[in-house]
């Protein structure tokens, strides 16, 4: 039986174990959540489902300390991490389930912000450098044409790209 306080972790968790590590705390009375996103794939001509975690590698929990030994045995966390937030946490959390419910396509994406310096790592783009640039609920890629004074704005994918340290070119 649980004793104590309850508090909020986000337990960093073994590769491809949130799953298990959820079926583990589902025999103690803490709150856990995972969030989880569908992936549809082709495998030899038909179509397949699958839920994976949004955020993989991570299992939200509210627990007590001894919940929180236990699943520490368990061998299957690397490391809690203690919420300092949780009320912010939670809303978070509650507006990822929204969107979730309302059937909205959901997917991980890379957290860039404006001004970061990214490189396509995909499609026709591939290798292409440029700076985010973001308005609103979209972000674009500005390219520059340095030798011009102008630039081009090109949408893409969160997905396709990735930071990069910005490098001044060559003369």
């Amino acid at each position: 039986m649980a004793t104590g306080a309850r508090d909020w972790f986000v337990l960093h968790v073994k590769p491809r174990t949130e799953k298990k590590v959820m079926q583990y705390l589902s025999r103690s009375r803490g709150f856990r959540h995972l969030p989880v996103y569908v992936k549809v794939t082709k495998v030899q001509r038909r179509k397949v489902r699958r839920e994976l975690p949004l955020f993989p590698g991570y299992v939200f929990a509210h627990l007590s300390p001894d919940e929180r030994r236990a699943i520490l045995q368990s061998n299957l966390v690397v490391h809690p991490i203690p919420v300092p937030n949780p009320r912010e946490m939670i809303h978070q959390l509650r507006q990822i389930a929204h969107a979730g419910r309302g059937k909205a396509e959901m997917r991980p994406a890379n957290p860039f912000k404006a001004g970061d310096y990214v490189r396509v790592k995909y499609g026709p783009m591939r290798g292409t450098e440029g700076y985010v640039k973001r308005e609103g609920a979209h972000a674009t890629i500005c390219l520059n044409m340095g030798i011009l004074g102008t630039a081009v704005e090109v949408s893409i994918s969160p997905e396709d790209v990735e930071l990069v340290e910005r490098r001044e070119p060559s003369a």
